[in-house]
């Protein structure tokens, strides 16, 4: 659903399973959750330590920053630790009509950020000179509340996950630079 009511927040929640979610236990339970004005986002698995999950909302206003109670409830005994909700002020907010099925996610605490966010206009996957790349179908991006330094990039897409390398996002860069990735087409 469209609305003209623009993101206020972005809250990433971030937590440790006690065992890899092989059986989807986990991302059913995030899956049932009960939906906000945006598309709900299906579980994150690191891309580094199958254990380490994450959920992000996008809450327009008047919706609650609170922690789902039940989803909480539910997950808990699957979970070993829970970090602190990170809550981002919005930057680019853009979504395609069609869902996307496939998620990707960025998060690192470090980097300034000055300025505003330019525009973004979604395409059709046509790189103006011929060639076509992956459609994006979701990006947002945000800047945590109350800090200068970090970033929250989500991309989605309507891809096959099953077609996908889950190495092409550089792993060993990432943790380095200190970013953590996750995505949700690994099972």
């Amino acid at each position: 659903m469209l609305t003209d009511d623009p993101i206020r927040v972005l809250v990433l929640q971030e937590f440790r399973l006690r065992a890899p979610d092989a059986d989807g236990a986990a991302a059913r339970i995030v899956a049932e959750s009960l939906p906000g004005i945006e598309p709900a986002i299906p579980l994150l698995t690191s891309i580094d330590d199958r254990c380490d999950v994450a959920t992000l909302r996008a809450l327009h206003a008047g919706e609650p920053t609170a922690a789902d109670a039940a989803q909480h409830a539910a997950l808990d005994p699957l979970v070993s630790s829970w970090a602190t909700p990170k809550h981002y002020g919005p930057g680019i907010t853009e979504r395609s009509r069609s869902p996307s099925s496939r998620f990707r996610l960025a998060v690192t605490e470090s980097g300034i950020n000055a300025g505003g966010a330019q525009p973004v206009t979604l395409s059709d996957g046509s790189d103006g000179d011929g060639t076509t790349s992956r459609p994006i179908g979701l990006i947002w991006t945000g800047v945590p509340v109350g800090t200068h330094a970090g970033l929250l990039v989500l991309l989605g897409s309507s891809d096959d996950a099953r077609a996908h390398d889950p190495a092409e996002w550089p792993l060993p860069l990432s943790r380095d630079l200190g970013v953590r990735i996750y995505d949700n087409s690994r099972a």
